[in-house]
């Protein structure tokens, strides 16, 4: 599932909740996909700034929903899952036993295949430390980063209907 359309399926609340996040977590690259969302739809980056803080946060979570801002939208829950949410992505990479930074940055190679059970028991970790829409971004994000994805974890994640969207 490609970004723009988690942002479509994904609660206005937790899109909204990225987004502030990113808002007051991460400013400058909040102020920089604001500039480029605002570029995108021919309007003035001012135009957007004026608007109040919540107006902000709620206007780039539906500008993120378009198959045209799918980059911006990638990139943005990328840095949210890794300076947001490390401890998701840690403790899902160290069930897989993929070598990564500490940080949920993968290092080196992510097998081509993985191992199901490895893959059920990762997913049933996060599941039981996160929110469940949470985790299913994380793992359709973390799906995006193979051309065509595992088919093991599409198994997985087509089977759970708590990693569905609503």
């Amino acid at each position: 599932m490609k970004a723009h359309m988690m942002f479509t399926s994904m609660t206005p609340a937790t899109s909204q909740a990225i987004t502030g996040w990113l808002r007051e977590t991460e400013k400058q690259v909040f102020q920089s996909a604001l500039a480029t969302l605002a570029a995108q739809r021919k309007l003035r980056p001012i135009f957007v700034a004026r608007k109040t803080r919540a107006e902000q946060v709620i206007w780039m979570a539906e500008q993120l929903k378009s198959k045209l801002n799918e980059a911006v939208g990638e990139n943005l829950l990328q840095i949210w899952l890794m300076k947001g949410r490390p401890a998701m992505l840690i403790s899902f990479l160290n069930t897989l036993g993929v070598p990564h930074d500490g940080n949920g940055g993968i290092e080196g190679e992510i097998p081509a295949t993985l191992d199901p059970e490895k893959i059920k028991s990762g997913t049933g970790a996060l599941l039981a430390a996160h929110p469940a829409e949470e985790v299913a971004i994380y793992l359709n994000l973390f799906q995006l980063q193979q051309a065509g994805g595992w088919p093991e974890l599409q198994a997985v994640l087509d089977a759970d209907p708590k990693l569905h969207f609503a």
